[in-house]
């Protein structure tokens, strides 16, 4: 498989547009790694902010917004391993971030779930989050901001009914 399938298919953009990316070229390839980048920069700045790792606000986020039925789910929406999605989750354990525990009909399985100091933190990324993306939003014309916020919501409402539990 070539980086560009497969990154595309880590990012969930073939599950978001049914199979399909379109692109215009290179100017579009361009365009996605400036808009990478960008979102990059929100994460560090985000995460900074929250005193967290950005893999750290992401397994939270992940937690608070998917409720992943397993560390190897969580894992997947993140994009790392098991095992650093389990390394994650012993930090934020140990931060009080999160609690986990042994599923009561498997116990095979573990329970992850946010703490509340945990939620708090997430309704604090969110707020970041929405201040950054309004910031964003706010330098384009009205057309561009709201086409990119129809395709956004397309492209996570699809992400969502492809995903596996």
């Amino acid at each position: 498989m070539h980086l560009h399938n497969y990154c595309i298919q880590k990012s969930g953009l073939v599950s978001s547009f049914g199979g399909c990316v379109h692109s215009t070229g290179p100017g579009f390839a361009s365009d996605l790694l400036r808009l990478s980048r960008r979102c990059r920069g929100i994460d560090k700045y985000v995460a900074g902010s929250s005193h967290l790792s950005v893999d750290e606000m992401h397994c939270l986020s992940a937690l608070f917004t998917e409720r992943p039925a397993s560390v190897t789910r969580l894992s997947e929406l993140i994009n790392v391993s098991a095992s650093r999605a389990s390394k994650l989750l012993k930090t934020l354990e140990e931060r009080g971030l999160v609690s986990r525990t042994l599923d009561p009909d498997d116990h095979r399985r573990e329970v992850v779930i946010l703490t509340e100091p945990g939620t708090k933190v997430v309704e604090g990324i969110l707020s970041l989050v929405a201040d950054a993306g309004s910031e964003l939003l706010g330098s384009w014309r009205a057309e561009g901001a709201a086409d990119f916020t129809r395709l956004l919501q397309g492209a996570t409402l699809g992400r969502k009914e492809g995903a596996s539990a």
